[in-house]
């Protein structure tokens, strides 16, 4: 019953789907499931975006393997009712630490991708973070409850204080400033496709890559009648593009001045630089290797969370991203001294598998699977977990 309940919480307040999108979301049991689908339903130029990293990939691998080195040690014979995942992230009360990860060109995956993602993130009582490259401004989402947070690429503090601004006027609640992108790395899934990396996508782009995209007509039908030319925040009227984000640690000083409300500091993985965050005014810091999509070689986020925990002594709440694929991997990151987590690629499979619906779905499945490895191993609240409960394995 209890499982039943949390699978179903955020679905059942869905709206009215089509047939074939409730097929295809009733088929995700899981993120491996959701990505399957995916992969069936998009060109293999845009899954190839979303699935793909930096170079020969191995740093998006040892995000996930990092949680596999991981046990958990149960403890038997517990009295169980349902375990309390909710808790407190900034001063947002949600109802399990699972936040949606901004993300680059979320347009291209599901038309509305962004507002679809912001509305099942609401209806499941957490957070989604709108990256300046997604592909629409932060004014088109100034009229949707619950809290928001915007990510911050810019090439220079002239750019960054039109955004700032921008996420101020739109109501959004958190900055996360992305600081392991003073040159874009190499992904060589792009090149192999023949288009620029970073993807780039306009109506020119989209002619040359001819077979790809009509091999799927549905996709190319959504995207034609959604409109192709994306706007970057600044209000720029050229196809939307990543680009370079070179900000130093007075370039977050001098941010930190200009925002008011919580400020997060994503792409750290030392204790040298979570102390950084710091003493640059930081809230909050997002542990991430960019989801192996930049330095290829750099440490799986997990492996040095502990140190970064134990480095900034409460001062900042701690957040982890990159390599989230269970329920399981949430609660051992938990141990690990996280606050929350951040998804990136699950929701962003489930976004094109489903659209709005595909993301609850994702989200509610993440949940019922924190639920049940709580339930099983004997922990009542995410409060109590701690290093004791995990082991390394050997």
């Amino acid at each position: 019953m209890l499982l039943t309940q949390a699978s179903h919480a955020c679905l059942s307040r869905s709206g009215v789907l089509t047939i074939s999108t409730i097929e295809r979301t009733k088929r995700m049991n899981s993120v491996a499931d959701a990505r399957k689908i995916a992969k069936k339903v998009l060109p293999r130029v845009v899954f190839d975006y979303i699935d793909g990293g930096a170079e020969d990939e191995v740093t998006m691998s040892q995000n996930e393997l990092a949680f596999r080195e991981i046990a958990l040690r149960p403890q038997m014979a517990v009295k169980m009712s349902e375990p309390i995942l909710a808790t407190s992230i900034l001063g947002n009360q949600i109802s399990f630490p699972v936040i949606l990860a901004p993300c680059g060109l979320i347009q291209i995956m599901s038309p509305n991708g962004a507002l679809a993602s912001v509305r099942a993130a609401n209806r499941c009582n957490t957070i989604s973070t709108l990256s300046t490259v997604a592909g629409i401004t932060p004014d088109q989402l100034s009229d949707e409850p619950g809290p928001r947070w915007f990510q911050l690429y810019a090439p220079n503090r002239e750019i960054a204080q039109v955004l700032i601004e921008q996420a101020k006027a739109a109501g959004f609640s958190g900055l996360m400033v992305t600081v392991d992108t003073p040159a874009l790395g190499k992904r060589e899934r792009d090149l192999r496709n023949g288009v620029p990396s970073p993807l780039r996508l306009d109506t020119r782009s989209a002619i040359s890559l001819g077979s790809q995209v009509l091999l799927r007509p549905n996709w190319t039908l959504r995207m034609v009648r959604a409109g192709i030319k994306f706007k970057m925040g600044t209000g720029d009227k050229n196809p939307i593009s990543m680009q370079a984000s070179p900000f130093t640690w007075e370039d977050i000083s001098w941010i930190r001045s200009q925002w008011k409300e919580s400020l997060l500091v994503k792409g750290i993985l030392s204790d040298t630089d979570a102390k950084q965050a710091v003493q640059a005014g930081a809230d909050a810091i997002v542990v991430s290797n960019h989801g192996g999509r930049q330095l290829e070689g750099a440490p799986a986020s997990l492996r040095v969370l502990p140190q970064i925990v134990r480095s900034v002594e409460g001062n900042v709440e701690v957040l982890l991203d990159s390599g989230i694929r269970r329920g399981a991997d949430v609660v051992k990151a938990l141990c690990l001294g996280a606050k929350a987590v951040l998804i990136g690629r699950p929701y962003l499979y489930g976004l094109s598998a489903g659209g709005e619906q595909g993301v609850e779905r994702i989200l509610e499945v993440l949940k019922s699977e924190m639920t049940r490895t709580m339930i099983l191993m004997g922990c009542p609240s995410i409060d109590q977990l701690n290093e004791s409960w995990i082991q390394r394995q050997i």
